[in-house]
């Protein structure tokens, strides 16, 4: 009986001391050094529009704070610092820099990138220098990009940016990895009567 109920107290011990562990901590993207006053955390569970998420970012940042980006899973917490202006850039991203990502895939070079490759792509893009013509210019410019159109849901973000971080993790470089959040807009393909026509590209 006694054997038992030490088992018992042991067993409960164990139990009370993990639940007790802090989860280690990652941080990704841009951090400003001595600025942690000024982070807000972001959960992507408290949106459910991806233009009420870009808003959100937006207004933390013409609040001269910094969005910080809370992807938490069973052991571990992701703090992602994305690339956020007060007022959007008007910029057109250099496609052999940029990963693309949009609701169902991950693009690069008009290419779709299954999630097994990824982790290499991004490694002969950290590492290519400007050599190949397909692969970023500089590490620097390697640059990834949520594209969502505005009233849709945010459903797989947080997933995307789980296999985005795993696969940063995997090339142990210094890198900082470079992610930001865009609008997907209708692309401009002609003008009709003198006025603007558009046509959608999903």
């Amino acid at each position: 009986m006694r054997l038992n109920f030490a088992k018992y107290l042991i067993i409960t011990f164990l139990l009370a001391s993990c639940r007790n562990q802090e989860k280690a901590t990652q941080e990704y993207g841009l951090k400003i050094k001595g600025a942690n006053d000024l982070n807000v955390a972001v959960h992507m569970s408290d949106f459910d529009n991806y233009k009420i998420f870009l808003d959100r970012l937006n207004e933390i940042v013409c609040s001269d704070s910094i969005p910080k980006i809370v992807l938490e899973t069973e052991n571990k917490i992701r703090n992602i610092y994305p690339i956020v202006y007060c007022e959007t850039p008007l910029v057109h991203p250099i496609f052999k820099n940029t990963f693309f990502i949009r609701r169902d895939s991950i693009v690069k070079n008009e290419r779709k990138v299954k999630f097994s490759e990824l982790s290499i792509l991004m490694k002969e893009n950290f590492e290519n220098m400007g050599e190949k013509a397909d692969f970023a210019e500089s590490p620097e410019k390697v640059l990834f990009i949520f594209e969502f159109y505005r009233n849709t849901g945010v459903d797989g973000i947080e997933r995307y940016l789980e296999i985005i971080t795993k696969s940063y993790d995997s090339l142990n470089t210094k890198e900082d990895l470079k992610i930001t959040f865009w609008p997907k807009i209708d692309v401009i393909i002609e003008l009709e009567d003198g006025e603007l026509k558009y046509d959608k590209i999903e």
